[in-house]
C-alpha cells in the first residue's frame, strides 16, 4: 500500500467511527438491542459503508467533486446546492457539539462538564492549528490505542453470548442498520472528499477503503460482542463502555478519561478542518477564523445537549436524513 492508500485507510475508519464512539451508546442503540440481528446489521453496515464509499468517492475522483457543496450541486443542481449544503454543515457542525456536550458530562468523576467540554475543545483546536499532518498522525494513534483499549475489553470476557434469532425478529434491526450507515457515511464523506483526488490510482482509493472498512468492521464487531456480554448491567446506560472498563480494568475509568478526551478532541478536530478547507478554497477565505466560527458553533452546540439533553437526537436525525438524501440521489441517478 502506498503514503496515500494509507492515509485513506485512516481517514475512513477515524470518520466512520466517529470521535464519540468509545462510549458505546450508538453500537448499544443501534445494534446491541437487536441482539443477533444486531451483528448481521454490523456486517451489512460495514460492507455497505466500504461499497458506497467507494462508488461515490470514485464518481467525484472522476468528477473532480472535492466538497460537500460540489457534490450537491452535481446531484441536485444549482436551485438547491447552496441552501443544502449550509444545512449539511450546519447539522455536521452540530453533530460534533451535541456528541461533546453529551460526553462531557460523565467523562471525568467530580469535574464540572463545562471544564471536560472546555478540555476537549482545547486538544480539537491544538491539532486543528498544527494541521493537517498532526490531525492524520493523531487520528491514526487514536485507532491504534481504542483498538488496543477494546481489544483488551474483549480478551477480558468469560464468554460472549449469542442470543437466539427468535429475539427481536422484525425489521427494526435493518431500519437502524440503515440510519446508522447513513450518519457515519455522511462523516466519511465530508472527511474523504476533499482528498480523493490525491489518489491517483484507483487501486489506491480501493486498497485504502478496503482496509478501513476491515478496521471499522473489526471494532464494531468488538464493539458488539463487549456489550452483550454486559447486557444486563448497561442496557440502559449512556456511556455503556465506561461502565464496564470501570469493572474490567485496573484504573479502567481514568484510562476512558483520557482516551475520551483525546479521541473526541482528535477526530472532532478531524471533521472541522475537512469542512473548513473546502470552503476557504471557494471563497477564498483564512482558515483560522474560519476555524474559530465553526468552533463557535460547536461549542453553542454542545452547550445545548447540556441544557437538553433531547436535542442530541433532533441533530444526530437531521444529519442522519442529509445522509440518506445524499444516498438515495447518488444511488437514484446511478440508475438513471
Amino acid at each position: 500500500m502506498d503514503k496515500v492508500a494509507w492515509q485513506i485507510a485512516i481517514l475512513f475508519a477515524g470518520s466512520a467511527l466517529g470521535g464519540h464512539y468509545l462510549g458505546g451508546y450508538e453500537w448499544l442503540r443501534f445494534f446491541t438491542y437487536f441482539g443477533s440481528w444486531g451483528t448481521i446489521g454490523i456486517v451489512l453496515a460495514g460492507v455497505g459503508l466500504g461499497w458506497l464509499s467507494f462508488q461515490l468517492l470514485g464518481f467525484c475522483h472522476r468528477h473532480q467533486i472535492s466538497s460537500l457543496y460540489e457534490l450537491s450541486l452535481r446531484l441536485f443542481g444549482e436551485a438547491f446546492a447552496s441552501s443544502l449544503s449550509a444545512l449539511t454543515h450546519l447539522f455536521l457542525l452540530g453533530y460534533v457539539g451535541v456528541m461533546l456536550g453529551q460526553q462531557s458530562a460523565p467523562l471525568i468523576e467530580g469535574l464540572s462538564p463545562v471544564w471536560v467540554l472546555l478540555l476537549s475543545l482545547l486538544v480539537a483546536i491544538f491539532f486543528l492549528f498544527k494541521r493537517w499532518k498532526w490531525i492524520v498522525t493523531g487520528t491514526g494513534a487514536c485507532l491504534a490505542a481504542g483498538l488496543l483499549f477494546f481489544g483488551l475489553l474483549f480478551l477480558r470476557q468469560p464468554h460472549v453470548p449469542i442470543p437466539d434469532f427468535g429475539y427481536q425478529m422484525n425489521g427494526n434491526w435493518l431500519l437502524h442498520a440503515i440510519f446508522f450507515l447513513a450518519l457515519h457515511f455522511l462523516l466519511t464523506l465530508a472527511v474523504l472528499l476533499p482528498i480523493a483526488g490525491r489518489a491517483s490510482q484507483p487501486l489506491s482509493l480501493r486498497l485504502g477503503l478496503g482496509v478501513g472498512t476491515a478496521v471499522v468492521s473489526l471494532f464494531w464487531l468488538l464493539g458488539q460482542a463487549v456489550l452483550l456480554s454486559h447486557w444486563h448491567d448497561i442496557h440502559a446506560s449512556l456511556w455503556p463502555v465506561k461502565l464496564i472498563s470501570v469493572q474490567l480494568l485496573p484504573a479502567g475509568g481514568l484510562v476512558f478519561a483520557l482516551l475520551g478526551l483525546l479521541q473526541g478532541g482528535v477526530l472532532s478536530a478531524l471533521l472541522l478542518y475537512s469542512l473548513a478547507h473546502p470552503v476557504t478554497q471557494r471563497h477564498q477565505l483564512q482558515m483560522a477564523p474560519l476555524l474559530l466560527v465553526m468552533l463557535l458553533v460547536v461549542g453553542l452546540f454542545a452547550f445545548l445537549a447540556m441544557a437538553l439533553p433531547w436535542s442530541v437526537s433532533v441533530v444526530a436525525s437531521g444529519a442522519t436524513y442529509c445522509g440518506l438524501l445524499l444516498l438515495a440521489c447518488f444511488v437514484w441517478k446511478r440508475q438513471t
